[in-house]
């Protein structure tokens, strides 16, 4: 039988088994929900702990990066979140303190 060489197909089979892997992982619409949901969890277990300021901070960035598109960035930011999350409820960082509310200016009446 001859040997064949170059590309036999539209592919190289090195192009070929690449894609194939892509393909074969989750997809980044089966993972980011999981993830979300997971997120939103550990900012209840935050809210439990007293620790509502970061629950805060934690749920609206992971909304934002929920609503935006469903891409590598948005699947990296949420696992951010859920390691920053696990780490505050480990007792390894601090909670972030809440910025207490500033008091109103007063305006001297005017005559």
């Amino acid at each position: 039988m001859p040997r064949v060489t170059g590309t036999v197909g539209l592919f190289t089979s090195s192009v070929q088994r690449h894609m194939l892997q892509d393909v074969e992982g989750p997809s980044i619409a089966h993972a980011l929900p999981e993830l979300y949901r997971a997120v939103l969890e550990r900012a209840v277990s935050l809210e439990h702990r007293g620790h509502r300021h970061e629950a805060l901070l934690i749920r609206r960035a992971a909304v934002t990066a929920y609503s935006k598109a469903w891409d590598d960035q948005s699947l990296h930011r949420l696992s951010a979140l859920q390691v920053r999350a696990e780490r505050v409820l480990d007792g390894i960082d601090r909670p972030r303190a809440s910025l207490a509310p500033r008091p109103a200016l007063r305006r001297s009446p005017t005559v």
